[in-house]
C-alpha cells in the first residue's frame, strides 16, 4: 500500500467511527422526552390496583455482547434517565426496570442476562447518579415480550423498559415506610 491509500483509509476509518458515535448519541432519549412519557397519570383503586394504561418507555440501553457491561452509550442514556427520574414531576413515583433480550440462546439464559442487566441499570443510577435504591426494581423478562415479533433476533428487542409504578408497598414482609408517596401510600425498600 502506498501512502495515499493508507490515508484514504484512515479518513474513511474516521468518517464511519464519526457516522457511528453520531448514530450512538441520536439514538439517546432525552430526560424531557423521558419526562413526558412518564408523567401520565396513574390511577388506582381503594386496594391500590393501577386500573390505568401502562405508563412507561423502553430505553435502548447498550451493554457489551453477551454481558451486563455498560457501553458507554448505555451509560449516556441512563444519566438522562436518571436526570428525569429526580425531576420534579417524577421523583414521587416507584420505577420498574425490566430487563428484555432479542431470542438468541436459551430462554434460561436470556432470562438471567435480562435480570442481570436491569440490576446494572439500577446499580448504575444507585451508586453513579444517586437515586434512591427503593424507588428502582429490577425485573428480567429475557425474550418473553419481544419490541419486534417478527424479527426476534433484531436489536430492538434488546432494551430495557422503565415503568411507572407507585410507590405503595409491594411487599407485605417490609414493615418500615420511608417517606409518603404521592397517591397517599408509603414508601418501602423492595426486595
Amino acid at each position: 500500500m502506498n501512502k495515499r491509500h493508507i490515508q484514504t483509509f484512515a479518513l474513511c476509518a474516521l468518517a464511519f467511527w464519526a457516522a457511528g458515535l453520531a448514530q450512538a448519541q441520536e439514538a439517546v432519549v432525552s430526560a424531557p422526552k423521558i419526562i413526558k412519557s412518564l408523567s401520565k397519570d396513574i390511577v388506582l383503586d381503594s386496594a391500590g390496583a393501577s386500573h390505568s394504561p401502562a405508563v412507561a418507555i423502553d430505553l435502548q440501553v447498550q451493554f457489551a455482547f453477551n454481558s451486563a457491561e455498560l457501553l458507554p452509550p448505555g451509560q449516556r442514556q441512563l444519566d438522562e434517565l436518571a436526570q428525569a427520574l429526580n425531576s420534579k414531576d417524577l421523583v414521587g413515583w416507584g420505577f420498574t426496570l425490566a430487563g428484555h433480550t432479542d431470542r438468541v440462546g436459551s430462554a434460561d439464559y436470556n432470562l438471567k442476562l435480562s435480570l442481570e442487566r436491569a440490576m446494572a441499570v439500577k446499580n448504575y443510577l444507585v451508586i453513579n447518579r444517586g437515586l434512591n435504591p427503593n424507588r428502582l426494581e429490577p425485573v428480567g423478562l429475557g425474550f418473553s415480550q419481544p419490541a419486534n415479533p417478527a424479527d426476534p433476533s433484531a436489536a430492538i428487542n434488546r432494551r430495557v423498559e422503565v415503568r411507572k409504578v407507585s410507590l405503595q408497598a409491594r411487599s407485605a414482609s417490609v414493615a418500615t415506610p420511608m417517606a409518603p408517596a404521592r397517591t397517599g401510600g408509603t414508601l418501602v425498600p423492595t426486595p
